[in-house]
């Protein structure tokens, strides 16, 4: 008999629910935050930023993704953070990962939290100025989500970060690799970048 979960996926600040076979996993685009604060920022192909630091990163899925420039300087002072809101249909333990890029040993990592959970590290191996997946430490409560409404936040730890894509499964064992098949594509741009 095979099992059942329930995935979801965020698009355009709209959250979908799908029901998916335990080990396929639903993705969803990092650049889909209903919220950005400096210095998090959206980078796509074509709209350069001023006094850039990091060169377009190539790799990303559909070539957009979200940054902490190098050299913008060190939280809590610098601030920067994305928001995303979502359901979830199903009760249920979750395995949080994210395509990431680091910089180096200085910028391999962020800050992140779920509903008003204190924020634990992501991150901080040791793969650099490469695109790959990181799973979120094991055993964090706040991924023992109830049925309903959440929010993921995402802060600025350390400059030199990328984000790609974020995904959020029930099945234990499944280890993303590459550039993961998002569900749903956004129908509308994500929001710019908001002041504080």
């Amino acid at each position: 008999m095979k099992r059942r979960q329930w995935a979801f996926c965020i698009t355009g600040g709209m959250l979908v629910a799908m029901s998916a076979q335990a080990g396929k996993p639903v993705c969803f685009e990092a650049e889909t935050a209903t919220k950005l604060t400096p210095p998090l920022r959206l980078v796509e192909p074509g709209k350069p930023a001023a006094g850039e630091k990091m060169p377009l990163i190539k790799g990303a899925s559909n070539e957009r993704y979200l940054e902490i420039p190098e050299g913008v300087g060190k939280p809590p002072a610098t601030g920067g953070d994305a928001e995303f809101a979502f359901d979830i249909p199903d009760a249920g333990t979750y395995y949080l990962w994210c395509r990431v890029w680091w910089l180096d040993g200085c910028g391999n990592s962020l800050g992140m939290n779920i509903d008003n959970a204190p924020a634990f590290t992501f991150g901080q191996d040791a793969t650099y100025k490469t695109w790959h997946w990181v799973k979120a430490p094991l055993k964090l409560k706040q991924l023992d989500l109830n049925a309903g409404r959440h929010h993921l936040k995402i802060s600025n730890r350390e400059d030199g970060v990328a984000l790609d894509q974020i995904l959020f499964t029930q099945e234990r064992r499944y280890v993303p690799v590459g550039i993961e098949t998002v569900t749903v594509q956004s129908a509308t741009p994500p929001p710019a970048a908001s002041g504080k």
